[in-house]
């Protein structure tokens, strides 16, 4: 090396960087080799002048006229200068035992890669076509290519080509798959797709179960099913069978273009409008909102390592999870992150022995070193630079003549209650990407969270309650490390006066005297009207008691003369039958007196009893059976038994059962006993409380009556009068077949 030296430089990986003055710069790595690093290499300028290394390990060069360069991330290698591997168009990679790495492309046939030499073959070479899709490395040492004119394998340097003569559905071979058996899966562009057991080929299409027969990829699960790729969705074929998903829901597009799976189990599908996880229950869809640089996939890997790369037409994604198989992570790769391919090609990717990943992209092969992929711990220094009033400038002196030295803002801000809408700038500093800064921000008490993660560095609040505020910010580098400490900034608002804390006391008091007042005031008006009425409704009360006494007396007076005018029909009735000697005349006058006297007895128990409008039946029956004793004064011992239970009715219902019992009774004790010295009279009286019925039991265990009587139209008068009472109860009355006389009437009681 024959140049000026202008700086030296020790990394943290211990290499050695020179600078020069005129021909870039040199690095020599742990094992002496040296790489020469000039404008070839992407430099401005050769004229370098300083070395400097940060503490996130990124190298800074000053240069002499090109400004600064910053060297970042040695994670990607790029191969433009090597044939073939600089092609657009690389839409396969495999490696064998040897060490070779095979490119496919759409377009060039393949290339055989080791140590910087490539060598193609083509279809002069004996490749079915120069168009290949897809490639594998087999068990038997067999290389496979699909191509568009049949399925290739090269084999100790012969190449052998498979068509639709040898049994395959289609000569344009898409995808390939080696499964856990060691059988070959070919899928065509509308033929289906093919197994290849290296004996025969058997086709199966849309009539064996596919959702398909145009095949874009093909993947077997570790459970060892086998995923099917379709331009109408997605196909599992396990135990033999065919299980088609394409109207399941969660997809945002039937087009399945690549498959994967990660280290979970759950298994992954690229669309061209997102990514699509299933988890065995439900299809999930993963998208730019989630994180994604675009919804265009072309690619998916789950590598040994346990992320999943995803490639789309805005550069590669790396998902990392967490131990519960859930998102943690989504980090995007574009140019500023050393990944310049931008946008990858379909299916164009593979891991080698050593977990490094090939990629193909529009601007070829991209190698990616995940040893060389630094993860920034470095967290960002976060600082608040200005606060701003209604978005304007202020220049702080006038409020506090203390200013904090970073941002000249008062270290004792006291606002006034209308200054209350608020602007917060604030910045990171991380020399990696600081593109890639998020912040989230917090004002205590007026945020119940923190914000969610943005690239925006101002925070605006407004209308801000009087109170006292801390500020908090805090920012995370491109590797998702978060400084621990916030930014923070305090401040107070204070209350107008009309809020002042002796003001609003003051009000309140007034406020609970005015209410004082005015209760008081309610409560004697209240008290002089309560009083008012007191006194009417005593009054009025005074008047009714009054009133209702007059109308006791006068009933009570009634009903006595009404019985004594019935005593003076009895003496008149007694005196008349003084004066005829016929027997059939004086037994009329006593039944009339007896029925006279059923009813006299009513009105004597109504100004006897405190209640006038209704009579206790059960004393009523008593004195009416022994006065109708004491009246026949018959040469026989009777027995009353008499079951009634405790009711009252009234005077309508009263009178008519009074004078039926009269008659009943009265019978029995005339014509009954004549002819035995013992006698029973039976009277019950029982309520059914559901039908709201009365029955009432009434004989004797005498001679007993001819049968028929009550039938007969044409009977005795007190035949007649029963029947007359009990139509009067609205009743019926029927004869039992008991020894003797016995009669049940059922009524209902008039109100």
């Amino acid at each position: 090396m024959n140049a000026e030296i202008t700086d030296i430089l020790l990394d943290k990986e211990k290499n050695v960087w020179i600078t020069t003055k005129n021909t870039g710069a040199y690095l020599v790595n742990n094992n002496n080799v040296i790489t020469h690093i000039t404008k070839k290499n992407g430099l401005v300028t050769n004229s370098l002048t300083k070395l400097f290394l940060d503490r996130s390990g990124n190298i800074w060069i000053g240069t002499n006229g090109g400004g600064l360069i910053k060297y970042g991330n040695k994670a990607f290698t790029y191969f433009n200068k090597v044939q073939g591997l600089n092609s657009p168009s690389i839409f396969s990679i495999t490696a064998d035992n040897e060490g070779f790495l095979w490119v496919s492309t759409s377009d060039e046939g393949i290339y055989k890669y080791k140590d910087g030499v490539s060598t193609q073959f083509t279809t002069r070479n004996g490749l079915g076509s120069n168009t290949i899709r897809s490639s594998l490395f087999d068990n038997k040492g067999n290389l496979w290519f699909a191509t568009s004119k049949g399925l290739t394998r090269y084999k100790n340097g012969v190449f052998r080509n498979f068509t639709t003569s040898d049994g395959l559905p289609s000569n344009n071979t898409r995808a390939l798959l080696l499964d856990i058996d060691g059988n070959l899966w070919i899928g065509t562009y509308g033929g289906g797709i093919s197994k290849y057991d290296y004996t025969s080929f058997q086709n199966f299409t849309t009539a064996d179960g596919l959702s398909h027969d145009y095949i874009h990829s093909l993947f077997q699960d570790s459970k060892g099913n086998i995923w099917i790729g379709t331009g109408n969705g997605v196909t599992k074929y396990a135990n033999n069978k065919f299980l088609s998903f394409a109207n399941a829901k969660g997809f945002c597009n039937s087009y399945i273009g690549s498959i994967t799976e990660d280290k979970y189990g759950k298994i992954w599908f690229g669309t061209d409008r997102c990514a699509v996880r299933y988890d065995g229950l439900d299809f999930k869809a993963i998208g730019v909102k989630d994180g994604l640089s675009s919804g265009v996939i072309y690619l998916m890997h789950g590598d040994k390592k346990g992320n999943l790369w995803i490639g789309t037409n805005n550069g590669i994604d790396r998902i990392s999870f967490d131990s519960y198989g859930q998102i943690s992570r989504i980090k995007n790769y574009k140019s500023k992150q050393g990944f310049r391919g931008i946008e990858c090609n379909s299916r164009a990717i593979f891991e080698d022995k050593k977990n490094n990943l090939w990629i193909g992209t529009v601007k070829g092969l991209i190698k990616y070193n995940p040893t060389n992929d630094r993860t920034n711990v470095f967290e960002p220094l976060i600082h608040i630079n200005n606060l701003k009033l209604y978005f304007n400038d202020v220049n702080w002196l006038n409020y506090s003549k203390k200013l904090i030295k970073w941002n000249n803002l008062p270290a004792d801000l006291v606002l006034d209650y209308d200054e209350n809408h608020l602007t917060f700038e604030f910045s990171a500093i991380n020399l990696t990407y600081p593109e890639d800064v998020q912040y989230r921000f917090k004002l205590t008490p007026f945020d119940d969270k923190w914000f969610s993660s943005t690239d925006q560095n101002f925070a605006t609040y407004s209308n801000l309650p009087p109170g006292d505020y801390t500020f908090d910010v805090r920012a995370r580098n491109e590797d998702g490390v978060w400084n621990q400490e916030p930014a923070s900034y305090s401040f107070k608002i204070t209350s107008p006066w009309w809020k002042k804390w002796w003001l609003i006391l003051a009000f309140t008091i007034l406020i609970f005297y005015i209410i004082f007042k005015i209760s008081s005031f309610k409560e004697k008006q209240q008290r002089e009207v309560s009083k008012e009425l007191e006194e009417k409704v005593k009054e009025r009360t005074m008047l009714i008691e009054s009133q209702r006494d007059e109308k006791e007396i006068l009933l009570k007076e009634i009903h006595h003369r009404v019985k004594n005018n019935m005593q003076v029909i009895i003496s008149l009735l007694s005196i008349q039958s003084g004066y005829t000697k016929d027997k059939a005349a004086l037994a009329l006058f006593d039944e009339a007196k007896n029925r006279i006297r059923s009813m006299a007895l009513i009105h004597e128990k109504m100004y006897q009893s405190g209640d006038l409008a209704h009579i206790d039946f059960q004393d009523y029956i008593m004195a009416l059976t022994n006065d109708l004793i004491d009246t026949y004064s018959i040469n026989c011992d009777i027995f009353l038994d008499i079951k009634i239970e405790k009711v009252k009715f009234n005077i309508d219902t009263l009178i008519p059962l009074g004078l039926l019992l009269n008659e009943i009774i009265s019978n029995a004790l005339k014509y009954a006993f004549n002819t035995t010295d013992k006698g029973k009279v039976v009277i019950s009286l029982t309520l059914n409380e559901k039908e709201n019925m009365y029955t009432l039991l009434i004989g004797d265990n005498g001679s007993g009556m001819e049968k028929g009587i009550l039938e007969k139209e044409e009977g005795s008068l007190g035949m007649e009068l029963i029947k007359i009472f009990v139509t009067q109860l609205d009743g019926d009355i029927i004869r039992l077949e008991d020894k003797g006389t016995f009669f049940e009437i059922k009524f209902k009681p008039r109100n």
